[in-house]
């Protein structure tokens, strides 16, 4: 896994003791390629689901056909709960680096 400087230097961030530089341009390029990745992601998980080519009964326990949603509660919380602590790592992360950011 790439070190936090490696990462802030691939978004335009350089990172020193004494000073904070931001390449604009090489942030803004980093989020609208970020942006069009997600968008991208998005658009194949909404055909697939479409097509019947992803179950979330899998994953999420929610099982849609033509005439019925079922939707398995145990394995929807589940899920929440496991996705609602990867936001909390993602969000105490980013709180990590804005506090260390702050101190400098």
């Amino acid at each position: 896994m790439p070190e936090k400087k490696e990462i802030f230097e691939k978004i335009g961030i350089n990172v020193s003791d004494d000073n904070i530089n931001i390449d604009l341009g090489k942030t803004k390029d980093f989020f609208n390629s970020l942006q069009n990745t997600l968008e991208e992601k998005a658009e194949t998980i909404e055909k697939d689901l479409s097509e019947g080519k992803i179950d979330l009964d899998d994953h999420m326990g929610i099982k849609v056909d033509g005439e019925h949603i079922d939707i398995d509660l145990k394995k929807t919380k589940s899920f929440i709960e496991e996705f609602g602590k990867k936001i909390e790592n993602f969000l105490s992360e980013i709180d990590h680096v804005a506090s260390k950011l702050e101190k400098k």
